[in-house]
């Protein structure tokens, strides 16, 4: 008897075009919209100019935070807020606490994002911000492992360091999702996943998703093995 074996490749396909056809991804677009727009003129008043996350990652940032509705989030690597703000207003109805921190600047008042133009939910998802700048990964682990949190959705844009994973272990849920950014040859997201992989073993690896042959996005995801679930359903058994 054989068997039907299931690729990563076959369940990163199927899973970002099930994403992609998401009744939120209207306000994703939108919102990523706003966010670029309002993050812009933040960039001249740092030290220097470097990269930030793409209006269309920003989308899928804001679509996977929806999706996995997480209660306590850690973001590695700020920058201008981008990434933070797309995943607290995706989560806006489950995160509680969002952790970000920045090895290099520190810069950011992210109460400066707020605007009449926001919706009230959103601008109070801003609250639950915790901005660790100029701080390294490591340093703020040990702080959320202090404050006692266990963390349900990870999103790193920045190079982690063996006692990361240590420290990763110690304050991720069992189910615990990791997104990765600029996840494309020699990119950091490459060498954060394969670093990753040989401390969880038990996760699966969700590819950039792609279109026509060609990347739309550079985000990929470690997802532990526990939450792959079979559905008779043809559309995401979830609200989205």
């Amino acid at each position: 008897m054989g068997k039907l074996w299931l690729s990563e490749k076959m369940l990163s396909k199927c899973f970002w075009q099930s994403l992609r056809s998401s009744i939120y991804f209207g306000e994703a677009s939108a919102d990523s919209d706003f966010i670029a727009n309002i993050t812009a003129k933040k960039v001249d008043e740092f030290p220097s100019i470097a990269g930030s996350i793409s209006v269309t990652s920003g989308i899928y940032l804001w679509l996977l935070s929806k999706y996995f509705s997480p209660k306590v989030v850690l973001e590695i690597g700020t920058y201008i807020g981008r990434s933070t703000l797309a995943i607290s207003f995706g989560g806006r109805s489950s995160i509680t606490d969002l952790y970000t921190c920045d090895g290099t600047y520190n810069c950011l008042n992210f109460t400066d994002y707020k605007s009449d133009k926001l919706a009230t939910e959103k601008s109070k998802s801003i609250d639950q911000i915790k901005y660790f700048g100029k701080t390294m990964s490591t340093d703020m682990l040990k702080k959320i492992l202090e404050d006692g949190k266990k963390v349900d959705l990870i999103f790193i844009d920045g190079r982690i360091a063996n006692e990361d994973c240590n420290l990763l272990a110690q304050v991720m849920n069992e189910g615990c999702v990791i997104i990765l950014d600029d996840f494309e040859g020699v990119e950091k997201g490459v060498m954060n996943a394969m670093m990753l992989r040989s401390v969880f073993r038990g996760m699966i690896l969700i590819e950039p998703p792609i279109e026509n042959n060609s990347h739309v996005g550079n985000l990929a995801m470690l997802v532990p093995t526990n939450l792959l679930t079979l559905t008779r359903q043809q559309s995401l058994p979830v609200n989205m």
